[in-house]
């Protein structure tokens, strides 16, 4: 059960980094290109709640586009290894090292992409951040964890 709940906790995580990547490019407000989560998506979100200035968010897009190359690419082969485990396990065969192989290298993508996740947000603490703001950071990292923390705890208590 441990390592479901940590297959639940780092699809969380690839979601929180996709939502990140993909929220960068978002125009006037409108956010994720103009379909749902209005209010300019997780990027705005943080920008409202750490009182970024125009030039700080402007400078954090800038430094987010950057990466998008990269993440996307991982992003590509992580959504490629999850195709390659539904071809493995269609009409509910199950081939335990193939599947293994694949959770392997899905592994190896989901390190590199945890990797470019917090390059980007070490770039925009130390680059673009003032104090006051680095210290918002941190709490609002604290509340996040302490949110996974109580959802992975009320999973176990529903196993329990």
């Amino acid at each position: 059960m441990k390592r479901k709940a940590l297959w639940i906790t780092l699809v969380l995580v690839v979601v929180a980094v996709a939502a990140t990547v993909a929220g960068a490019g978002f125009k006037r407000g409108h956010g994720w290109h103009r379909h749902g989560w209005h209010r300019g998506g997780p990027l705005a979100h943080v920008a409202r709640e750490l009182n970024m200035s125009k030039a700080q968010i402007a400078q954090t897009r800038a430094i987010a586009l950057a990466e998008r190359p990269t993440a996307v690419a991982l992003l590509r082969e992580l959504l490629a290894g999850a195709h390659q485990i539904a071809d493995a396990t269609v009409d509910g065969t199950f081939d335990e090292a193939k599947v293994r192989a694949i959770a392997a290298t899905e592994g190896d993508t989901f390190a590199k992409l945890l990797v470019e996740k917090e390059r980007l947000k070490s770039q925009i603490y130390a680059q673009v951040l003032n104090e006051t703001q680095r210290k918002s950071a941190d709490e609002m990292q604290q509340r996040w964890l302490g949110r996974l923390d109580h959802v992975v705890s009320r999973m176990q208590e529903q196993i329990q």
